[in-house]
Order: structure tokens, then sequence, then C-alpha cells
């Protein structure tokens, strides 16, 4: 009997943490009704979803009433606002409300957008190029480059786009009673953008070299470390467009201090730290390290438990331990079996990371039984 007892109270002992915060992702898809959002949000809530994170900007448009851009063309109802609606049913639901804000990507979709008063139409000069001088404004939508081409970005290194993102996002923190305000695609397309003209010419005045000149002009060969100037000019260029995104990140946390209002700031992150910082120049631990935000989301998405395991285990190296209630786990449902979803939740919470969310409702949303082992998993 004494054996017992003693087995239990280890096992008691190992048994995860009760859980901060159960997130869950709702894509655009859902926010087009007062219908479709009322029934994502009573789900959330009755399921033991204590956040949620709601798609309000998916592709340069609004899912809320903006004096700044355009409506999106999937809300029919004239009038309807559907982030004050969400906000005001998850309150009385007991839910934090999040806007879910796209930010760099601008479009994906494989045909232009409909309305004139689109930003792909009204600053094209805004949106990437490559160091090979292509710009995504003339890309032929019908035909992407590649098949995994995720569609325009905004470029970050232009001199007018964080300013022109800040006031779209201030509208929002100022307007609507959030409790957060997540950021997606707070990142470069990949390392080989943001050569538009504008931004070439900002960077030439202040260090006296065009990158863009340099490696079109490199005649190939290997570069020899630090010491090789040609390394040492980019390495400030690649500072230089990692501190781009730094910049937007840096003001919304001004803002959200100086609005007095009580809004969490958190990312949707590349879960690679390495890659996120050197590939897509978003460098979020230095944001967390900074105070800059109140959570990251490493969108950890792997198929592979163990592949899940060893991003965990890199993010565990390089994030300072009391960092770890900064983080909240991202897995997905749409890539795998609900019961995959669930093994990973687990791995998380054994890991330490005590808070999740689930990318995403709308990929159950027909067939909402299929989350019961992912709610079984977030369980104490």
């Amino acid at each position: 009997m004494a054996a017992f007892f003693f087995c239990t109270s280890v096992l008691a002992a190992q048994r995860p943490a009760a859980m901060d915060i159960k997130g869950l992702w709702i894509v655009r898809e859902s926010m087009t009704s007062a219908r479709e959002i009322d029934k994502a949000l009573l789900f959330a809530a009755e399921s033991g979803f204590n956040h949620v994170f709601v798609q309000v900007r998916g592709r340069g448009d609004a899912y809320y009433n903006s004096l700044i851009v355009p409506k999106s063309e999937r809300i029919r109802e004239p009038g309807f606002d559907p982030l004050e609606h969400a906000v005001a049913r998850g309150h009385a639901l007991g839910l934090n409300v999040h806007a879910w804000v796209t930010t760099y990507l601008l479009w994906s979709a494989r045909q232009p957008p409909e309305r004139s008063s689109h930003l792909y139409y009204l600053h094209p000069e805004w949106q990437e190029v490559d160091s090979r001088g292509r710009a995504h404004s003339e890309i032929d939508l019908s035909a992407p480059r590649s098949k995994g081409f995720e569609g325009i970005y905004l470029a970050p290194t232009h001199p007018e786009v964080n300013s022109y993102l800040q006031g779209i996002f201030t509208e929002i923190i100022l307007h609507y009673e959030i409790d957060g305000l997540h950021l997606d695609y707070s990142r470069y397309y990949d390392f080989d953008y943001g050569y538009n003209a504008e931004a070439l010419a900002v960077f030439e005045r202040r260090h006296e070299f065009n990158p863009m000149t340099e490696i079109q002009t490199w005649n190939g060969s290997p570069a020899h470390g630090d010491a090789d100037p040609l390394s040492r000019q980019m390495q400030l260029w690649n500072d230089y467009r990692r501190s781009k995104v730094t910049e937007l990140i840096t003001a919304l946390h001004a803002i959200i201090t100086i609005s007095g209002r009580e809004v969490m700031l958190s990312s949707a992150v590349k879960p690679d730290v390495n890659k996120a910082r050197n590939m897509y120049y978003q460098d979020w631990v230095h944001w967390l390290d900074e105070g800059l935000l109140d959570f990251a989301l490493p969108m950890n998405y792997s198929t592979s438990a163990a592949d899940f395991r060893d991003r965990i285990g890199q993010i565990i190296r390089v994030l300072p331990q009391g960092y770890r209630k900064k983080v909240i786990m991202g897995v997905a449902n749409y890539n795998q079996s609900p019961e995959d979803t669930a093994v990973k939740i687990r791995i998380a919470r054994e890991y330490g990371f005590n808070s999740v969310c689930v990318f995403s409702y709308d990929s159950y949303k027909t067939n909402l039984w299929r989350f019961d082992p992912i709610i079984e998993s977030m369980r104490p």
C-alpha cells in the first residue's frame, strides 16, 4: 500500500502544470457574419480556450470599420463590424480577444483585388523588390514564380511602409476594446528582399554604398569571412533590414504604452530562431529581451514529433528560462490528425511551455468533434 501511494505521488508531481493560455486562431473566413463569429467564439469558450486570435486584416483589407483600409469584399452586410461584434461577444463569453493582423504580406490570391482602392493598386512602389531588381508589383498573379510563392509583400525597408502600418494598427488599438494586437507575417519574404529603389537611396545616403550594386558587381568569388569588405558591408545591410521590422514592433509597443490601454502585443514567428533572425530578419528573441512583445507564438507546425521537439530544444537553448512564460507555442491541426496535434501539445507542456495556440478553428469547423483529443490534451 505504501508503495502505491509513493508511485501515485510521483506521477502527480510529474503532471504538467495547469495551462496559462489556451489559444485558438480563428481565420478570416469565420469573420464574415455575426452567425459565423458567434459559432466560433461559443465553441472556443465551451471547449476551454481562454484566448482567441481573430483575423481582422487578411490581405490588405479590413474586417472592421476603418477610415484607412477598405473593408473585405467577403463582408456582404452593409455596416457590419466583425471586430466590434467579436470583442463584445467574446468578452461576454469570458474570452480574451486579440485582433490578428497581417503585417507585410499584402496579397496572395491568383487574381488581383477587385477594388481599385486596395493598397495593391495605390502604392505599387511599396511592394518588395529582390536583389536582381525583380519587383513584386510586376508579378503575374495567375502564374507566380514558384509553387511555394507566398504572395505580394510590402517592403519593410521602404520609408513609408512602417508609418502606414502604424496608422492602421493604431486605429484598431484606439477604437476597439481588444485585449491584444497579434502580428502575422512580421518579416520579410526571405533574405533576398528589401531592395526597392527608395530604400536603397536612403541606405546609400547614410552608409555610402549601395547593396544591390555591390552584389551585382561582385565577381562571384567566395567571401573570406568577416575580413572581406563585401561581407562587412552586407552585414551592415542585413542589420539595417532587420532593424526595420524591429522599428515597427518598437513603435507599436510605444503606441500601446502611451495610449494607456491594456493591450497585449504579440507576434506569430518562425520557430527556428536562427532562420527567423538571419533569413527572415525577424529577431523575435531580441523583441522579447527588450520587452517589446508580451508574447511570441512560434509556429511549430511540424508533423513530426521529433522535429517538434528539436525546435523546442533550439528555443530553450537561446531563450532564458524566465522568458518561457512569454512564449505561446503554436501547434497545427490543419496538416495532421487531431491525435498528433494532441501529442505536440503534451510535448510542449512536458518542456514547461504552459501556453499553446492551435492553428486553427477553421481547419475543423465543419467537424468540431475532431477537436476532442486536442481539448483533452490541454486539461490538467
